[in-house]
């Protein structure tokens, strides 16, 4: 995958079509729906954009464009979409959660056979963030769609003629509903607190703070700082005088702004390696090792792009001298088993104590770099799998790797992005004959990432990096 693919993601307004899908831009601009589609959003032309953005876009867009236009027109589509709609609203989750997945699902399957490809990550949030109403799960292609079959006329949004449409809660402008009963319905949850947010904040709640974070994202991607796709980056900090136990979690700060959710980002990795490891180890000896090696499983780019903030541990840890990071994963860039080894570069506090990073990437599995590596393999003093996804998908290529890391009494810990991935994954570790560690889950992740992410898919609910804690063990 390339820099570009990952740092140009469109942000979550534009891949709801509530800002232009080509400059993201959601205020000062008037966006109007693509015509074809009616699902992504383009600003008009003015001072500052002399041609449509969708002009601009077309040649990135017309094949997707295509694809969901043709899932409105196809009949097979609309009986498979439309017999799953509830008749009444309904405040059960899993009833709606169950049929917004299937609706996903379905649509994302006639896209792909009209594309002839696999999705892309942004066509695959177009569907799984399409706005939903809160109490039946409608989209506005659902509501054109019913209204089509029963010959009546619809439309998606308010800039055309009047009729049934999504309309946004006006606090957060990011949950929607299709009617005023539904939204009477809904609000209750919507108001209450949100058992995947922190803090006691509600859905609605968590979803402004969403939209804080997106306008802090745009800021810094039209800074100076030269932050890559609006990313707030790691800054080194001083070294530590001496090691503080990370047992307390993220700092609390009231109010909490979008750059401690933003620094939260970068610095959830390396704090929940510091935390397994305190929760792992008897003591402190662990923290004056001359080097510390770490395993970072099912590694891929997004490990190496923000490879420098592992250089915290050492900040944070200042009688080590070496961390050694191997980072392995089957997507890891190359094709090769053997260990590229990469001096990285340090502060400067680091580089005048002589404190060194170092790198090791590999492409592999993780049993097959134990079985490669065969008498030369050293045991890390972590294992540690970032958002594995090991219950929800390559199940079965994950269990040797749990089988090596029991049998070899490797410690290890697992993180999820939400509870629906961390308790079945902990079960997944407890059958490979793991015992699991009390401190490490399944439970919320003291450090996990705090800016979080709307479940795709889903009216309700959202995950974060890091932000559940699967399991660990010795």
């Amino acid at each position: 995958m390339s820099q570009e693919s990952i740092t140009r993601l469109p942000p979550l307004p534009a891949s709801m079509g509530l800002a232009c899908y080509k400059c993201y831009k959601e205020e000062g601009v008037k966006v109007s729906k693509c015509t074809g589609c009616r699902r992504v959003a383009y600003c008009s032309p003015g001072p500052l954009v002399p041609l449509p953005s969708l002009q601009l876009d077309w040649k990135q867009h017309k094949l997707m464009c295509k694809a969901l236009s043709s899932v409105e027109k196809e009949p097979l589509a609309a009986s498979a979409l439309l017999f799953a709609l509830p008749d009444e609203a309904t405040s059960d989750l899993n009833v709606l959660h169950k049929i917004t997945e299937a609706h996903g699902s379905t649509v994302l399957s006639f896209c792909v056979r009209s594309l002839g490809r696999r999705e892309t990550i942004p066509e695959r949030n177009l569907i799984g963030w399409e706005p939903r109403c809160m109490g039946c799960t409608r989209t506005d292609q659902l509501i054109r769609m019913e209204a089509a079959k029963k010959g009546t006329q619809s439309t998606s949004t308010s800039e055309d003629v009047p009729g049934p449409h999504l309309t946004p809660c006006p606090r957060c402008d990011l949950s929607f509903c299709c009617s005023p009963a539904h939204w009477e319905l809904a609000q209750s949850l919507h108001h209450s607190p949100c058992p995947d947010g922190h803090d006691g904040l509600t859905h609605c709640d968590m979803n402004r703070e969403i939209r804080a974070d997106i306008k802090f994202e745009q800021v810094m991607a039209s800074a100076e700082s030269g932050a890559p796709g609006g990313e707030f980056l790691w800054m080194p900090e001083r070294i530590k005088k001496e090691w503080m136990s990370s047992a307390v979690g993220v700092p609390k700060e009231r109010p909490m702004g979008p750059w401690v959710r933003a620094a939260s980002e970068s610095l959830t990795m390396p704090m929940t390696i510091l935390y397994a490891l305190e929760q792992l180890n008897e003591g402190d000896a662990w923290t004056k090792k001359h080097t510390l090696t770490v395993h970072v499983l099912g590694a891929d780019t997004k490990e190496i792009k923000g490879g420098v903030v592992f250089e915290e541990i050492l900040h944070r840890l200042p009688q080590v001298k070496t961390i050694k990071i191997v980072l392995c994963g089957p997507e890891m860039p190359g094709n090769s088993r053997v260990p590229r080894i990469v001096q990285m570069e340090t502060c400067a506090d680091c580089t005048a104590q002589g404190r060194k990073r170092v790198q090791e990437l590999v492409s592999d599995t993780y049993h097959g770099y134990i079985q490669a590596q065969g008498t030369k393999f050293e045991a890390p003093d972590l294992a540690i799998a970032f958002n594995s996804g090991a219950s929800q998908e390559s199940t079965d290529a994950w269990r040797p790797t749990f089988k090596v890391l029991v049998e070899r009494k490797i410690p290890s810990a697992f993180t999820a992005f939400n509870r629906e991935e961390a308790e079945p994954e902990a079960a997944l570790l407890e059958q490979a004959g793991a015992t699991l560690h009390p401190g490490l889950g399944p439970s919320k992740n003291p450090w996990g990432c705090i800016k979080v992410v709307p479940e795709p898919n889903r009216v309700y609910g959202f995950y974060a990096r890091n932000g559940w804690l699967a399991g660990g063990f010795r």
